[in-house]
């Protein structure tokens, strides 16, 4: 039997299976764009799997040079996989105002450069920046820019100049407080799944769940994501969190202040 034969009934056998595995694109629809960078790609479509099983469907959005690097690699490793295809041209508008989010599981330091800057000068960044400008979620993976990164290392991209790498962390920070909630490749999934399951009583169940009724001095937390690692430098300093009604806590974080006694509240909605 060829190759291309194993293909097709692999791809076959995936599409009658997953749906009942949970991808039934009941969730609704996300805009996924690819920029340049290529660090962490292999875990990027592994997140895109996950997203799909996690009942999602998923719109696919290429720069010109992501097309170019892995365009056809990442549609070939979706094979099979059902509820995703490529946004057609020119109908990003509309397909935004449907999304319920755009992820960025692949963020160039270009893109990032230019999103701090507000130039949205190619349909990926109209996407990203217009999300934000429309208030969806907008979740983007710090692989791709960030300089101690492995793989970026692997590259020879961590040798540049301290002020260089203080500009892109500085960058990071704005796009970050426009509401750009930048993770790990790794954690993309997690995150958007937290963001976007419908728990109209979720803070009041962080608030049970993570306090014990005393109060102590707090910190606060100004981004839009808890990690376990602000939780675990809250327990070093021996003072609580204090977060946005809308912040995101990861499911190791929300753990990990249960086992040390960090409370996570977040602040009243006005």
């Amino acid at each position: 039997m060829k190759d291309e034969q194993v293909e097709q009934i692999v791809t076959e056998v995936l599409k009658r299976l997953l749906p009942r595995l949970g991808a039934n694109g009941s969730r609704g629809s996300l805009i996924v764009v690819f920029t340049g960078a290529t660090v962490g790609s292999m875990e990027a479509v592994a997140q895109l799997r996950a997203l799909i099983l996690g009942g999602f469907q998923l719109q696919l959005v290429f720069s010109e040079m992501a097309e170019h690097l892995y365009g056809s690699w990442v549609r070939d490793e979706l094979a099979g996989f059902p509820h995703w295809n490529q946004m057609p041209p020119f109908t990003w508008l509309r397909t935004l105002r449907e999304s319920r989010a755009v992820l960025v599981p692949l963020m160039s330091v270009n893109t990032l450069s230019k999103l701090s800057l507000l130039i949205a000068d190619t349909q990926t960044g109209n996407l990203i920046l217009h999300g934000l400008f429309m208030g969806k979620p907008v979740i983007g993976a710090r692989n791709g820019f960030e300089t101690d990164q492995l793989g970026r290392a692997e590259l020879g991209f961590n040798k540049g100049r301290p002020e260089l790498n203080s500009i892109v962390e500085e960058r990071s920070r704005i796009v970050a407080s426009y509401g750009c909630v930048l993770v790990d490749v790794i954690q993309l999934a997690s995150v958007a799944d937290a963001m976007l399951t419908d728990k109209p009583s979720q803070a009041a169940q962080d608030s049970a769940s993570l306090t014990d009724g005393t109060r102590r001095a707090a910190m606060r937390h100004s981004g839009q994501l808890v990690t376990a690692g602000d939780v675990m430098h809250a327990h070093r300093q021996g003072i609580d969190l204090n977060c946005a009604p809308t912040a995101v806590v990861t499911p190791l974080a929300r753990e990990l202040a249960g086992n040390h006694g960090v409370c996570i509240v977040r602040d009243k909605v006005q």
